[in-house]
Parts: C-alpha cells; structure tokens; sequence
C-alpha cells in the first residue's frame, strides 16, 4: 500500500500503514504504550517507546522459541507440530511490525530536524 505524501503538520497516524487517521478518536494497537489513542507522526518519545517494547517481544520470542522447540524435540517422533510454524510465522510478523515502528521514528526525527533547520515544506 502505498503512503501519501505527507506534510510536516502533526497528525496521527497508523504504525503500519502509515495513513493518516486525523478525526479517529481510538485505534487498537498491538505493543502501544498509551491504549487506543492514534499517536503523532512527529511524538518521537512515544513512537520510540512502542518500538522499543517490540524490540523486547522480539528479544523474549528469540529466548523462550528455542527452548519451546528443544523441549518437545525429543517428543516430536518426526512430527513436526503446528505451533511450531505458528510461531516462525509470529516472529516474521513481529519483526516486519518493529521494522515499520522503527522506520516511525526515524521520520518523526527527521520531521523535528527539518524543523530546527527551518525547512518545512
């Protein structure tokens, strides 16, 4: 999907798609730090925090995965559990949310620095 050019005026935004979601009052968010309420495309802090709360999902999937895996891969028989493709399939998912998230605060600073050098458009 791609993403309209977007002013340096705060508005809120989808931490997925990117669109603008001015005049949503909720919006349910995986990993959000303030509920439902759409957060600004310029709120470096809380934008930050959001990511940083997926990097630690992301940190807590890649510890309990393995051991989840090596428990039962003596009980396996050769049969390999659905579970086991759900959560490769989690952590893909997961990684692709935190990139985006990330790529959030980076456009948010970008926004703040363009306008400490005065170059709004």
């Amino acid at each position: 999907m791609a993403t309209k050019p977007q002013s340096h005026d705060s508005h809120p935004i989808c931490p997925t798609c990117q669109s603008d979601l001015t005049g949503r009052k909720s919006l349910p968010r995986f990993a959000s730090e303030r509920g439902d309420e759409p957060l600004k495309n310029d709120e470096v802090g809380s934008l930050s925090e959001e990511a940083n709360t997926l990097v630690n999902l992301l940190g807590a999937l890649a510890q309990a995965a393995p051991l989840a895996v090596a428990y039962y891969a003596d009980n396996m028989d050769g049969h390999v559990p659905d579970w086991i493709d759900d959560l490769a399939h989690l952590a893909e998912e997961l990684t692709g949310e935190t990139k985006r998230r990330l790529e959030l605060v980076c456009d948010a600073g970008t926004l703040w620095r363009q306008r400490a050098e005065g170059k709004e458009d």
